[in-house]
């Protein structure tokens, strides 16, 4: 009789241990459910700010439109006039208010909507040119996407600065972006796109 008693409270023990762990398992389950919830929530909230007061900005990032490669934090966004812009505006883009955007024109006479940023992670190509500058005292060259290799913008550096060994802009030097060549992050994260195989498997089960 004891060793009967004994084996049921055995197995019984066994069994309350078993249910203690799934318990446990489910609950870690939803809090980490939870927490990715909330912390996905909490990053486009972040997103609807002045620029005025870009240094609250938070991991948001420009990418390349074409390959989704990071350019430049949003956190860099600075405004800086051009005398030779046909056309300049304040507009409310990539979740943020009153950017600057200017209507530049190359020696081709190629129209483009640009934006000015402290700092990016395109690649210069060529060396330094002194002709058709958008900003007065300040040379240029192009820049690429350093993954898949699309023209990106362009940067500038103050005319005394600007030697051939120098790659990339000094501090006093900055980038501008083709508005139509960048996609910001959050807003790239929202487009969401069913694969077409899905869309097969639901007309299938019906």
């Amino acid at each position: 009789m004891d060793v009967l008693f004994y084996l049921q409270a055995h197995k019984s023990f066994r069994f309350s241990l078993k249910f203690q762990c799934i318990r446990l398992m489910v609950f870690a389950v939803v809090i980490l459910f939870v927490c990715l919830a909330y912390g996905k929530s909490a990053r486009f909230q972040d997103t609807d700010i002045n620029s005025g007061d870009l240094s609250k900005t938070v991991n948001d990032y420009f990418l390349c439109r074409h390959c989704g490669t990071d350019i430049s934090p949003l956190s860099s966004l600075v405004s800086i006039d051009s005398p030779a812009a046909s056309n300049s505006r304040v507009s409310q883009l990539f979740g943020l208010k009153d950017i600057k955007v200017q209507t530049v024109k190359n020696s081709l006479h190629s129209q483009f909507e640009i934006i000015t940023l402290s700092k990016t992670l395109c690649v210069g190509k060529g060396n330094w040119q002194t002709e058709d500058s958008w900003f007065p005292g300040y040379v240029w060259k192009v820049c690429v996407c350093a993954k898949c290799g699309r023209h990106i913008g362009w940067m500038f550096e103050p005319l005394h600065l600007a030697t051939s060994d120098k790659i990339y802009p000094s501090k006093e030097g900055f980038y501008v972006v083709i508005i139509s060549s960048i996609i910001n992050e959050l807003h790239a994260d929202s487009l969401i796109v069913v694969p077409k195989h899905f869309s097969t498997i639901e007309e299938i089960s019906d």
